[in-house]
């Protein structure tokens, strides 16, 4: 079966990557596992021997009704033909059902796929998937390289790469390497969104220009004066010279709070 350039499939094909992938959950024999695009189901062989129930999404019609012939006969595995950029997760598992999440997730669509089920009220208690080495940079960056992403995603959980692999263990090969991530979901509100405010609005602005310092950031933003800007932070214990990139994402929240206090909302 042909991969779909439109749907961005790259089969994994080494086994010892796949059981790297899947021994990265540290998968119990009680556990609850949502697959994000199966595929031709090569975590999902491993994966069916070691939990108690495996759910699998997958997009792609002929994958779907592949992965339903194959693991017809394996009643701890459930195959759905959906989108997982659409699919209601209260749906498919109870509220008091903890579940991990799993994948190998096609590049256009991974951010998307992971930004939607950290913001679902009954998130997965641990995911872990391979996507784009450089959006992987992104996501799990440190202050001095951190990005939007950087600070959107990890406002929501904690991050970490795992390990890089190279082209070679897919068919068809990508052009660029992959990682795989480990992330792991806050248990409380780490930034707390004040009334009338968003705190992504207000980091967006901040990368607006990523090579200047954060005050010319704001400024071509932000309508309000620089001496209030520099007030901010100021009050935030931000060196107002500061690229975007070095601030850690405890200095947006101050900076975010600051804002608000003193009447500024985005």
């Amino acid at each position: 079966m042909k991969a779909k350039k439109s749907l961005g499939q790259n089969f994994l094909q080494d086994i010892n990557v796949a059981h790297r992938i899947v021994d990265s959950i540290s998968p119990l024999p009680t556990d609850t596992v949502v697959e994000i695009g199966p595929g031709k189901g090569i975590l999902t062989r491993i994966l069916a021997d070691k939990v108690k129930k495996l759910i699998c999404i997958e997009l792609d019609d002929l994958l779907s009704k592949q992965l339903q012939s194959n693991f017809d006969a394996v009643s701890n595995v459930t195959v759905i033909n959906d989108d997982a950029l659409s699919i209601d997760i209260s749906q498919i598992i109870t509220s008091a059902t903890e579940y991990k999440m799993i994948g190998n997730l096609p590049y256009n669509v991974a951010s998307p796929i992971i930004r939607r089920y950290l913001k679902f009220t009954h998130k997965p208690s641990l995911i872990t998937v391979m996507l784009q080495k450089e959006v992987a940079d992104v996501i799990t960056a440190k202050p001095g390289k951190m990005g939007y992403l950087s600070v959107e995603f990890q406002s929501e959980c904690s991050a970490q790469k795992l390990f890089t692999v190279g082209p070679s263990v897919f068919r068809p090969a990508p052009k660029v390497n992959s990682t795989v991530i480990s992330l792991t979901p806050h248990d409380q509100v780490f930034i707390k969104e004040h009334p009338g405010s968003r705190f992504l609005e207000m980091v967006r602005d901040g990368f607006s220009s990523p090579r200047k310092q954060i005050h010319n950031c704001l400024e071509n933003r932000i309508a309000i004066s620089k001496d209030t800007i520099e007030l901010a932070l100021n009050s935030a214990n931000i060196n107002s010279k500061s690229r975007p990139q070095a601030l850690s994402l405890c200095d947006w929240a101050r900076l975010y709070t600051s804002f608000y206090e003193m009447g500024v909302k985005f």
